[in-house]
């Protein structure tokens, strides 16, 4: 965590003035691993506003694992299938859009029926973005 913090002040640092607004950064813990993902800020507006207890999901569980499956394979065809390791739903605080909510997954490839590869872990936003996320080195 700390690799990250350092990147991130000195990004900052770094930055001009008149430079953008910064990503949202999360750190998540998921599947005994933290995860870092990196969020811009605009992509927020973007995300349906939902509250838990206040209607259906804006993104369903099925459409979900069809939105997760069909990037894992398209971008490694090396895959037979993917297999869905953990799903938790989670917010996003944003002082500019208030509470938004996503799925962070953990997902392994699967060839020859055997796990391929490492796990891959990813947050997928309300509108079915999908961003990758980096696991942080154990320290």
């Amino acid at each position: 965590m700390r690799t990250l913090a350092a990147l991130l002040l000195l990004t900052t640092l770094s930055l001009p003035a008149h430079a953008g607004r910064l990503p949202v950064v999360l750190l998540e813990h998921l599947d005994n691993d933290v995860l870092a993902l990196s969020i811009e800020e605009s992509a927020l507006a973007s995300i349906p506003d939902w509250q838990p207890g206040r209607g259906p999901v804006p993104l369903s569980e099925d459409s979900l694992i069809d939105e997760v499956r069909s990037w894992a394979l398209n971008l490694h065809p090396d895959f037979d299938d993917v297999r869905i390791l953990e799903i938790v739903l989670k917010p996003i605080e944003s002082p500019r859009y208030g509470t938004r909510w996503h799925y962070l997954v953990a997902l392994q490839g699967v060839t020859d029926g055997r796990p391929a590869g490492r796990k891959i872990f990813l947050a997928v936003l309300f509108d079915g973005t999908i961003v990758h996320g980096i696991l942080e080195p154990k320290v």
